[in-house]
């Protein structure tokens, strides 16, 4: 039943009791009070959204704090997980600065290398310009002992020639002297041997005898005078020889002993661009 319809009958009932203050009264208070109920039911039903409501909000702020909570949750972990990537980009970080240091100081050092290379390389270019003066100071020294050493070579070869032409023509005048000591020995031997066949003695014979007796003295003192003549040419012949021997031997050690003090130029490097030769030096012997 509703409001309207409890309400109709009660004004009916009012208005047959008015003499009544009592019935009045309480119907009254009866009135209020269901209009109190009425209005405490409104307000129930009010509060009961009220409460629904917050129910249902309480059930969403716990689902969004679950949530909340959740991401809360997930973001510790993901802070920690920060938190110890840091703490590993840390390490890297001070290994790598510790590298880094290392790395400069190793940089450092190669730069004093570098500095103390460059100045070697300098010191080296320098020393390598002197050489390469030097060198060709001492290539051209030595352009002037070859020609010098050919000049001598040349005077060499002639000295050689006159020895031999001497040793030849000294060998000549001995076979001759010897031939020609023989043939007279001979012709005396001869000369006496034919007299004593004879065996005449006439004034003629005993002449020519003396006369060979007399000649043949003089003949052999006359010609060991002119073998002794030539004996002296031949030791003076044989002392000129020994004496350009021995000068044509002191040349030659004079100029190897020249050639020697440069012969360290073969230890020069190629990238100069010089090539180092070195002339033959006449050795042999043309007597022995």
């Amino acid at each position: 039943m509703s409001v309207s319809e409890k309400v109709a009958p009660s004004s009916s009932v009012s208005s047959s009791s008015d003499l009544d203050p009592l019935l009045k009264d309480l119907t009254e208070k009866k009135l209020s009070f269901r209009r109190n109920v009425v209005s405490l039911a409104a307000e129930l039903k009010d509060v009961r959204h009220k409460l629904a409501s917050q129910e249902q909000l309480f059930v969403r702020e716990s689902q969004t704090r679950k949530v909340a909570e959740t991401k809360a949750m997930s973001m510790e972990e993901e802070v920690s997980k920060l938190q110890k990537c840091l703490q590993e980009k840390d390490e890297q970080l001070r290994s790598s600065t510790s590298s880094t240091e290392q790395y400069l100081h190793e940089l450092d050092d190669l730069r004093t290398q570098l500095s103390f290379t460059r100045a070697t390389a300098e010191a080296s270019a320098a020393s390598a310009k002197s050489a390469q003066v030097q060198c060709l100071s001492l290539l051209k020294e030595l352009n002037e002992k070859d020609c010098s050493l050919k000049e001598h070579e040349l005077r060499v070869n002639k000295l050689g020639e006159q020895l031999d032409l001497l040793q030849k023509d000294l060998q000549e005048r001995e076979l001759s002297q010897r031939q020609l000591k023989d043939e007279v020995i001979r012709i005396e031997t001869d000369i006496m041997d034919a007299v004593a066949k004879a065996g005449s003695k006439s004034e003629k014979d005993n002449e020519l005898l003396k006369i060979l007796s007399d000649v043949s003295p003089r003949n052999v003192q006359n010609l060991n005078n002119l073998l002794n003549a030539k004996d002296t040419e031949i030791a003076r012949l044989r002392e000129e020889i020994r004496i350009l021997s021995a000068h044509w031997t002191n040349k030659t050690k004079e100029l190897e002993s020249q050639v020697h003090p440069i012969s360290f130029i073969h230890k020069i490097p190629s990238e100069f661009g010089y090539k180092c030769y070195f002339p033959t030096v006449l050795n042999r012997c043309l007597f022995t």
